[in-house]
Formats: C-alpha cells, structure tokens, sequence
C-alpha cells in the first residue's frame, strides 16, 4: 500500500524486512511477490529480506501464479539483486505456463531476466511464441519494453519484431518519447529492418 501510494516510510519498511525475514516460511507465494514488488517499487534496500525470499520462492516456485512469477523476477531485476537460482527456477516455471500471461507478465519477465543479465534462451522463445499470437494486447510500453528486452539479451526474434513493428506502426500515437526511443534502439540493435515503422517514429 505505501508503494503504491507513493508514501515514503523508510523506518517501517525496515522493521517490516526484519520481521518477514523471520517469519518467511508463513508467506505464501502472493505475499512473498507483492513483499519484493513493494520494497523495490518504494526503491528500498532489503538484501537479506530479497535473499530469504530468493530461496523460500524457489522451493516453492510451483505456488506462484503467473502474476507473482513476473512481479517477482521484475522487482529483484529493479532492485539489482541478483538471485541467479531463483531467476533460473522462474524461466523453467514461467517456460510451461507461459499461456497464462498476459501481455504485461511477458513484457515485465523478458525486461527482467534483460535488466539482470540473465540468459533464458528457452523462456525467451516461448514468450516470442506467445506474444506474437496476442500482439494486440500488447499496450505501447509493453511493446517497447519486450523489443528492448530481447535485443539487450541479444536473442534473435524476428517473427515477433515483425509483428511489433505492424502493431506498433498503427499505434504510434500511443508512444511516449522513451516508448519510441526504446523501440527503435532495439530493432537498430537487433539488426532488424523495419522501415515503414522507422518512418511512423
């Protein structure tokens, strides 16, 4: 709630690390992804807390929902852990019920495991897969963000630029300037040729 909010409560989030730490075994998988998500959104510093949460998820991967797994892997990416272990139960995870993402858990996931220079090959395919078939649901930034993502994780994607460059062509109007200058960045990196949407930005 102070995450979201916006409300700074530096003390509060400390005393809270300190007591979830002990308390970890009780948090379900819910708790533990909206704990790191809210810690990290706040931009508060928890190591401790983010490692026992690191290995508490990995033993209990197969609790977590879709939702959980990519807030999850998007908060120890924003808050620059780093949690190889847990990052690689995620892919395995996240690689078998990629169906059940929707267009934001995809784009935060390949942002993520991006950001934290984690190589996911297999995760990386299967939600080009996906996210090609459901483009449409893919707002501007998510689009962006997902271009950015594979081309910083250097994993070829053609099929999937493709389809965001004739989704994001018609929709240009809906990128902000950090949205286009991402996009662009990637297909350039990427060495993908997208003319059409090059000349729409």
């Amino acid at each position: 709630a102070f995450a979201t909010a916006g409300v700074a409560a530096q003390l509060l989030f400390e005393a809270i690390a300190a007591q979830a730490r002990k308390r970890i075994t009780e948090f379900n998988a819910q708790n533990m992804a909206n704990t790191v998500w809210a810690f990290a959104t706040a931009g508060v510093a928890a190591q401790l807390l983010f490692e026992a949460i690191a290995a508490q998820a990995r033993n209990r991967i197969a609790e977590f929902n879709a939702q959980n797994l990519a807030n999850t892997v998007w908060a120890f990416a924003t808050a620059g852990v780093a949690a190889q272990l847990l990052f690689e139960a995620i892919a395995a995870q996240a690689r078998k019920r990629v169906t059940e993402f929707n267009a934001q858990d995809m784009a935060n996931t390949v942002w993520a495991f991006a950001t934290a220079g984690v190589a996911a090959q297999l995760l990386f395919e299967a939600i080009a897969a996906q996210a090609r078939r459901r483009i449409t649901d893919f707002n501007a930034q998510n689009m962006a963000s997902t271009v950015w993502a594979f081309a910083t994780a250097g994993v070829a994607a053609q099929l999937l630029f493709e389809a965001i460059a004739a989704q994001a062509r018609r929709r240009i109007a809906e990128f902000n300037a950090q949205d286009m200058a991402n996009t662009v960045w990637a297909f350039a990196t990427a060495g993908v040729a997208a003319q059409l949407l090059f000349e729409a930005i």
